[in-house]
């Protein structure tokens, strides 16, 4: 995180001192993750052999991305999208290092107020994570059933 302080003090410098500077930490922080997941999905499959044949039958590459790479691969964006979830869900620290309020810093604060306050929502907090993953783990496996 010190590391990361002189870039997020350009980057209010430029964009200012909105939560689009939280946005931009967010993507930097997931990036890596959803990389690897994806990378893993687009490595178990042929995509250059796939493309071909569908620009070979006259599909654009818009198409050749949406009806045949992405269906592919929809496992591994699935699971970039669990990991980013669960990984913007659970991130305080940058959020209190620069300066912006989300769920955990709201938390946070609830708690120096009222714990039993702080504990409640965060138990909510919890669970409507829990159920949001489960929501898109069952939306990635019931897509999948249509064969």
């Amino acid at each position: 995180m010190v590391g990361l302080a002189p870039v997020y003090a350009w980057v209010n410098y430029f964009v200012g001192g909105s939560s689009l500077t939280l946005v931009f930490a967010y993507t930097i922080l997931v990036l890596p993750y959803a990389y690897r997941a994806i990378d893993a999905g687009l490595s178990a499959i042929d995509v250059k052999t796939l493309a071909e044949a569908a620009r070979g039958l006259g599909a654009g590459w818009f198409t050749v991305m949406w009806r045949v790479v992405l269906p592919n691969i929809r496992s591994a964006v699935l699971s970039a999208a669990f990991l980013t979830v669960a990984l913007v869900l659970g991130e305080f620290t940058i959020a209190s290092l620069l300066h912006r309020t989300n769920l955990q810093v709201a938390i946070e604060f609830l708690g120096k107020s009222s714990a039993t306050m702080s504990v409640a929502v965060s138990l909510t907090a919890l669970l409507l994570a829990f159920v949001l993953l489960l929501l898109l783990s069952l939306f990635g496996s019931s897509r999948g059933e249509k064969k």
